[in-house]
């Protein structure tokens, strides 16, 4: 008798466990359960060096007192690469937003000793024309699609291709629960020289690539 009750008893506790993770499961969205579980293209292999630009400043004012200030300044010989999604903003849907980038030129700085100086030097009057793109991963599938996830069209840079300072206006879509999710998301900006490197993976040649978070959750109602 105690050995069917404790059988019967272990077999309650795991359809209780079974049913209380169906809970959860149900309870959040994808978005939320795939966090940084998602696994994003590779953005290349781009390069920086003296003479070419560089991103100086990332600056995306949000909501709830969030904000993006990135004003880390790097310059790789090999892999020009940045992960700073550690840096996360909060965004309504149906909200415009302006992203602020300011580049820079590289210069060499002139110090004899490299190891206790930066060897390079950020210069803001980089007049080198250079091509910046921006994408956020609404979906959460580890791509950025050129048609529905690209915040900068492709004939933005046209008017005055060697602007420093950039302002980009763009709008966040409604979360529709397939194409748009809410929750963490990433965004990858890309600087690069040329236009066909104007893209957010498997790039080449020299520039630089940024990849940050930012939470989309819905405009609340007033």
């Amino acid at each position: 008798m105690l050995l069917n009750y404790l059988s019967s008893t272990h077999d309650k506790y795991q359809v209780a466990l079974f049913e209380c993770a169906i809970y959860v499961l149900l309870q959040y969205p994808a978005s939320f359960l795939l966090g940084y579980r998602v696994t994003h293209c590779s953005p290349g292999n781009l390069v920086c060096s003296v003479g070419n630009s560089a991103i100086f400043l990332v600056s995306l004012l949000g909501e709830q007192n969030t904000q993006i200030r990135d004003d880390k300044k790097t310059c790789s010989s090999t892999n020009n690469y940045n992960d700073r999604s550690n840096l996360a903003v909060t965004l309504f849907d149906n909200t415009a937003y302006t992203l602020h980038i300011e580049l820079s030129c590289v210069q060499q700085s002139g110090y004899g000793n490299t190891y206790s100086q930066d060897p390079y030097v950020f210069e803001t009057n980089c007049r080198g024309a250079r091509y910046v793109g921006v994408w956020i991963d609404f979906n959460n599938d580890g791509t950025f699609d050129q048609n529905t996830e690209q915040m900068v069209p492709n004939s933005w840079y046209k008017d005055d291709p060697r602007m420093t300072q950039n302002d980009i206006s763009f709008t966040i879509p409604q979360i529709d629960g397939r194409y748009y999710l809410d929750g963490q998301h990433r965004m990858r900006i890309v600087l690069t020289q040329d236009t066909r490197n104007r893209k957010p993976c498997q790039n080449t040649g020299y520039g630089e690539v940024r990849d940050y978070t930012v939470q989309i959750i819905q405009t609340p109602a007033y």
